[in-house]
Parts: structure tokens; C-alpha cells; sequence
């Protein structure tokens, strides 16, 4: 007996040894759908019809690899919103393989992967308020996918009939600023909804020469690097319709320019009930500080907002009006001043050899130069090709000039090149074009040049915002192994005269390093600054003419 239940213990051993070696079973993929957390509509006109507004939901791919086989079936369940909104497809988007009923929507998708795009993994609903629904009066939407071999991560939204409508006050401040002037920023709002606001966020979208002088808990700052930062404060209370609010007293907002400032922009919002942010900053309070919002004692005038409708995005979901929730406001800094250095470089090699040179400009401050209001080039660079060296690739921010600064036809081989330095320039940061060159020959003191300055006719003049003229032009010379090499001193083998403007693209924060890595036939831009993601949707938001322009620079790369 006791040797059979020896051997069936070794034997169970065995297997369980056996069993540990077995490879895991890899676990499922899990594909998230998106969509608004909230949604508040118009209550229903005593006369006319609804007004409908738009409620997108979006299934992810997010891998393993770029796709996914399958059947993908999305329900969206209406029965808890029956007697309170109507919900329909956007005729305008159709989608194929849907069904509607009176209590669910439908549909059968094939396959998901990278390519589909965006839209081929939307669904586009229009919902209004229910003929008869009460003001105050919420439901639920819930919106759940399946597909086998995979699970899919579900979604909730709540539809309330009314909400807030909170018009934010026009700012009117200073537009010609200088170093280390501070403007008061009375920020003040009013609530024309039919709802009360639980809580407020507050949102300041500053460029890089402008940002707010004070400091409170509950605030927090995200940077963009070079183009600049936005700051949200959430304050918590009960913001009642047909009441105002401005900040009290005890916790005032100032704009504060710094040495950073070109042409800076302001752009300011106000959410009602925002998302809790997912990266709030952890940690006790820093400063004892809570900004804070009182009753105002005057009513805050009803103006249009100057920032196109169409980009007024922050409060779309939990704003009956979100159009006239944000504005924007432009700031020109007197006596700003960049120093835009040359950048050159000594590549080697022997004849026949095919040799690389980064070549362009570094900004080394102290203001960031922006031109994202006209889209003009912050700068050209004027790059004289050296005597016995052929470019065999052009980078595609540059193009081929003849010697006198004139137009030509082909691009390689040509004696000169004129780059277009894009429309920002972080300081510090470097931006250089990336030439390949093949070594012909060897020749006596052949020089050529680098010279960074404003497009003109022919070539580049002086910036008018750079104190230093002196390193505005370089020399850039090619050792040649085992021939002649040029002297250390001495003029370039032909003079920049100044030509036709390039054309004007955006480009990456940039950060000290002295040029980055990349592809062959790129202008690069050497970066250290992330830019992540804005609770409230707002990433790097730039104020132009009325406009948004939303300007993210690659890391390291080529103007865009």
C-alpha cells in the first residue's frame, strides 16, 4: 500500500511538473470604446422642433499587431432613456449593417484594425429631448461591444434635459506688452442654462512668453515645451442660472509676461462639471492657496465670442451653448530680441566619398520666435556649397538656387541652397537641414557658407529681432583626406546675396542639444519636451485671428 500511493504521489509530481513547464495561454485583447462620460440637451420647445446635438462613440484598436479578424457587434441599449430623449443614427454618416428599434441600436462591423481610420470605427448618433421630458430629467445610454477571441471595455453615458450655459466675460487687456509687465486677468462668467453647475473649470492656454503669475491648489499646470502651457482650476460650488461669477478677491489672476515673449496669444475658457483629470497632480497642497469664485455684483454682458464655434470644443458635451464658452486674445512684446546663431559643420572624407553635414540655426534667446499668426518662415538659411562637393540628396525643407540666388530647375549639384526655417523657434533649440554630399575632388581653400536670416530676393537680410550680428553667418568647409584641405580662416568661396520665400511649415518643441537624429533629407528639429494629453481637450491651442491652431512639434524630425 505503501508503495502504490508513493508511486501515485511521484506520479502526481510528475505531472504537475509538467504542467508547470506548459507554456501560459496569452490573454485576450481587450479593444476600448470611447465616447462622452455626460451629455446635456435643450429641453423641448414649447414650438418647433428639438435641437439634436451630435454623440460620436469610437471602438479602438490598440493592438497586439495592426489588426484584428472578427465580427464586431455594438449595442447601443436606449431603454433607460425611453420618455426622456430620442436617439437616432446621423443620417449624414450612415453606417452599414445597422438596425434600430425602439430600444436599441445595432450594428455589425467587420474586422478592426489600424487602417479602418477614424471614421470607419465611429458610430454617429443625434439625440434631442423627448416630446414631453421635464427639465432636470436624466437617463443612461449604454454602449457595449463583443467580438470572439477579444473583449471590449464598455461605455456610459448620461443624457440630462437642460444643463448649464455659461457665457464667459470678454477680458479687455493690453495688447503691447514688455519683459515683466503683469495684467489683472477678472475672469467672470454667467449662467444663462436652466441648470445649476456643480463645479467650474477655469482654463488659461498661454504661449511661452506669457503665463499666470500666481499659484493655487487647486490649479495645475501642464507645459508644452515651447508652446507654452495651459493651467486649469476646477472650483467646486453651485453655479446658478440666471446668476454671475467672478473671482474673489482674495484670489486674483495676473498675466505676466517674460524675456520668452515674440507674439504670445491668451486663450481662456470656462467648462461647467468637467471630467475629473486622470493626471492630476498627486501630493499635498504646495501653497495653502484655493482659488475661488463669488457672486458678482453686475451682470456679465452677453457678447460673441471671438474664437470660431467650430473649434469651441471644451464644453461641448456638458455646455447647452459651448460657443461661447472660450476667447482668445493677442499680445505683442516690445523690444523682444533672439539671437539666431549659424550652425555649420566640417564633415570628411576622401574623393568619391559620400559625406553628411547637419547645417541651420540654433535660437538661443531669450525669446521663443513665433509666427504661427502669419505662417511666415521665423528665418531662412543661406547655404553656399563649398568648391569640389556635389549635394546628392536635398533635404525637403530646402531648395536649390543658383549662385546669384536665382531660381533653378534641378535640385541636385546646385552651388547654393535656400531652407525654410518653419514658423517657431523654441529658445534654446537648434534646427538644422540634413545635406548628403559627395567629395568630387580636392580644392585649394574652398570654402563655403551657412548665413541665417530673413527671407528677401536672392538671399536673406538681418533679423530685426537679433541683437548679434556677428554669428549670423559661419563658414562651412569639407576636409578632404589625402588632397587639400582649407585653411582655418578665411571668406566663403561665394557670397550670400540675397530670394523667393519658402514655404512655411510647423515644427517640434526643441530643447538645448545641438541637432538631433534622423532620416537623410530632413530639417531637424532637436527636442527634450513631451506634450500630453489636456483633460479638457485643450492641447497646445493657439489663438489665431479668432481661430484655434493646434501646433504640435514632433519630438525629432523634419519641419512638419
Amino acid at each position: 500500500m505503501d508503495k502504490r500511493i508513493s508511486l501515485m504521489a511521484a506520479t502526481g509530481l510528475a505531472a504537475l511538473s509538467l504542467g508547470a513547464a506548459a507554456p501560459a495561454l496569452a490573454a485576450e485583447p481587450v479593444f476600448p470604446l470611447g465616447g462622452p462620460s455626460a451629455l446635456v440637451l435643450q429641453p423641448y420647445p414649447d414650438a418647433g422642433s428639438p435641437k439634436e446635438r451630435s454623440l460620436h462613440y469610437q471602438l479602438d484598436y490598440v493592438g497586439p499587431g495592426n489588426s484584428f479578424p472578427g465580427e464586431f457587434t455594438v449595442t447601443v441599449d436606449l431603454t433607460k432613456v425611453a420618455g426622456t430623449a430620442s436617439v437616432r443614427l446621423d443620417p449624414a454618416k450612415p453606417r452599414p449593417n445597422c438596425t434600430t428599434s425602439a430600444t436599441a441600436i445595432v450594428c455589425r462591423q467587420q474586422g478592426l484594425s489600424v487602417a479602418n481610420g477614424v471614421n470607419a470605427n465611429r458610430f454617429d448618433l443625434l439625440v434631442s429631448a423627448a416630446n414631453g421630458s421635464k427639465n432636470g430629467a436624466s437617463g443612461e445610454i449604454a454602449v457595449t461591444a463583443r467580438v470572439a477571441g477579444a473583449s471590449v471595455t464598455p461605455v456610459t453615458t448620461k443624457l440630462t434635459v437642460g444643463g448649464p450655459d455659461l457665457h464667459l466675460g470678454e477680458l479687455r487687456l493690453g495688447s503691447e506688452v514688455t519683459a515683466g509687465q503683469q495684467q489683472d486677468l477678472p475672469l467672470a462668467f454667467a449662467n444663462r442654462g436652466t441648470l445649476p453647475a456643480k463645479s467650474v473649470a477655469l482654463e488659461l492656454d498661454t504661449s511661452a512668453g506669457v503665463e499666470p503669475a500666481e499659484t493655487y491648489d487647486n490649479c495645475r499646470r501642464q507645459d508644452h515645451g515651447g508652446m507654452g502651457a495651459t493651467t486649469v482650476c476646477r472650483v467646486e460650488g453651485e453655479f446658478l442660472p440666471g446668476e454671475s461669477y467672478q473671482l474673489a478677491p482674495d484670489s486674483p489672476l495676473h498675466l505676466k509676461t517674460t524675456e520668452r515673449a515674440y507674439q504670445d496669444r491668451l486663450h481662456y475658457g470656462v467648462v461647467p462639471d468637467p471630467a475629473p483629470g486622470k493626471d492630476a497632480p498627486e501630493g499635498k497642497p504646495a501653497t495653502g492657496k484655493t482659488l475661488k469664485l463669488v457672486k458678482a455684483a453686475a451682470a456679465v454682458p452677453v457678447t460673441d465670442s471671438n474664437v470660431d464655434p467650430k473649434n469651441a470644443r471644451r464644453a461641448e458635451d456638458t455646455d447647452l451653448n459651448p460657443g461661447d464658452n472660450e476667447r482668445g486674445f493677442e499680445f505683442t512684446a516690445r523690444g523682444a530680441r533672439a539671437d539666431f546663431e549659424a550652425v555649420t559643420a566640417s564633415p570628411s572624407g576622401k574623393a568619391g566619398d559620400t559625406v553628411v553635414a547637419e547645417l541651420g540655426f540654433r535660437n538661443k534667446g531669450p525669446a521663443v520666435i513665433s509666427h504661427l499668426r502669419s505662417g511666415e518662415s521665423v528665418a531662412r538659411t543661406d547655404i553656399v556649397i563649398p568648391a569640389g562637393v556635389q549635394v546628392t540628396d536635398v533635404p525637403r525643407n530646402c531648395r536649390a538656387v543658383n549662385a546669384d540666388g536665382s531660381d533653378r530647375a534641378e535640385q541636385q549639384g546646385a552651388p547654393r541652397y535656400f531652407c525654410d526655417g518653419g514658423v517657431f523657434a523654441d529658445a534654446p533649440g537648434t534646427y538644422t537641414s540634413r545635406f548628403s554630399m559627395k567629395i568630387e575632388k580636392a580644392v585649394a581653400d574652398a570654402k563655403g557658407s551657412v548665413t541665417v536670416g530673413e527671407p528677401v530676393a536672392g538671399g536673406t537680410r538681418p533679423l530685426s529681432f537679433d541683437p548679434v550680428a556677428a554669428n549670423a553667418k559661419a563658414v562651412f568647409a569639407v576636409e578632404v583626406k589625402g588632397g587639400t584641405s582649407p585653411s582655418p580662416s578665411g571668406s566663403a568661396s561665394a557670397s550670400p546675396s540675397p530670394s523667393a520665400s519658402a514655404s512655411a511649415s510647423a515644427s517640434a518643441s526643441p530643447s538645448t542639444s545641438a541637432s538631433a537624429n534622423g532620416a537623410a533629407g530632413g530639417n531637424l528639429a532637436s527636442t527634450g519636451s513631451s506634450v500630453g494629453p489636456i483633460a479638457l481637450g485643450a492641447l497646445g491651442a493657439v489663438a489665431v485671428g479668432g481661430a484655434l491652431y493646434v501646433g504640435v512639434r514632433r519630438r525629432s524630425g523634419g519641419h512638419a
